[in-house]
């Protein structure tokens, strides 16, 4: 039987139709467009079928010869190894619930306001693209791992959820039109790539003139004691990492998070001062980091898409120093904000 055979029927309602407009065929130009039927997309230009996998759109397009072997690595972890899980939170009503306790979800939910268009780049299982259609926003969550996409469905399908949609893409591919979003977010995922600069490139040509990208990226600095733990967590156990000891109580989420840190097969550190070169390379103006910059009125924003001062080098290195002894111990994860110039 063909995949189309085989595919589980998803009812085009499940698609808003906002976020179809944004969508092309799978390498195809911008002028391309996609139309929703009961079991894929069909380009109305080129008739091509693009149909759902066991329920997930797929508009997946092979990674450039030079990131085959990455991405192949990559993407066979995460169907072994879906990330994060959704035990205990079955309901919506929990999932909102938890976004709302956690300050970074809760900050950017706030930054980003009503009626908006995100896009969410390595959504993974889609919790935050769940928690992110709160407010009116419209939001698009792509992954390479059909086995998070089919848990981010299932979660969308159980509890009739309308703007949040998810389809499988290849980040250097993405099947969207340039400048089609308001907010495009890559959370934890340019550093799984085999080139996060020019992965960074890709995502942000799908922002709008004015709209806002947020990267958030392993740190050089902070991301080092980690790497000491993977060296010994084999024979000490996973009560080693601070987030197993403090923060979750269930054994199988505790599992998936010590294989995504210490097991990933493919990850690489950023600094500050690099990003910003990758933000004046793609035409975008730094706002913020997540934690601040020292010293900076960063420190005090109030919105995470407020715009602050970079700092100088000097304290960049200061501030990504002071972070071995703070955001080391839950993956050394760092946010960079900017917008895009007109």
């Amino acid at each position: 039987m063909t995949p189309r055979e085989t595919a589980a029927a998803a009812p085009p309602s499940i698609f808003p139709e906002k976020i179809v407009a944004c969508l092309k065929a799978p390498g195809g130009e911008d002028d391309t467009t996609l139309e929703a039927t009961p079991d894929g997309f069909r380009c109305v230009e080129t008739d091509e079928f693009f149909p759902f996998i066991e329920g997930v759109p797929s508009l997946y397009a092979p990674p450039p010869g030079e990131g085959v072997e990455v991405t192949t690595r990559v993407k066979s972890f995460y169907e072994e190894h879906p990330f994060p899980s959704y035990e205990g939170l079955e309901e919506f009503g929990e999932l909102v619930a938890k976004g709302s306790q956690n300050p970074f979800s809760a900050r950017l939910l706030d930054a980003i306001g009503y009626n908006k268009t995100v896009l969410e780049c390595g959504c993974g299982t889609g919790q935050l693209t769940h928690f992110l259609q709160l407010n009116n926003n419209q939001v698009l969550g792509v992954d390479i791992s059909l086995s998070s996409l089919r848990l981010a469905v299932e979660h969308k399908r159980r509890n009739d959820l309308v703007r949040s949609a998810f389809a499988q893409m290849n980040i250097f591919e993405l099947a969207v039109k340039d400048n089609a979003f308001d907010v495009v977010i890559a959370h934890g995922v340019l550093h799984h790539t085999f080139d996060a600069r020019r992965a960074f490139a890709a995502v942000v040509r799908k922002l709008k003139p004015g709209g806002v990208v947020m990267v958030g990226l392993y740190n050089r600095y902070a991301r080092v004691p980690t790497w000491l733990r993977s060296k010994i967590i084999g024979l000490t156990g996973g009560n080693i990492d601070y987030v197993v000891r403090n923060r979750i109580r269930d054994p199988s989420k505790a599992e998936i998070w010590i294989k995504d840190q210490y097991y990933n097969p493919h990850e690489t550190w950023h600094s500050i001062g690099e990003v910003l070169e990758w933000f004046e390379v793609s035409g975008i103006d730094y706002l913020n980091c997540s934690p601040p910059i020292l010293g900076t009125d960063g420190e005090d924003a109030a919105s995470l898409f407020q715009p602050t001062e970079a700092g100088d080098p000097y304290r960049r290195v200061v501030t990504q120093l002071s972070w071995i002894a703070t955001i080391a111990r839950e993956g050394a994860l760092f946010e960079m904000i900017g917008r895009k110039r007109a």
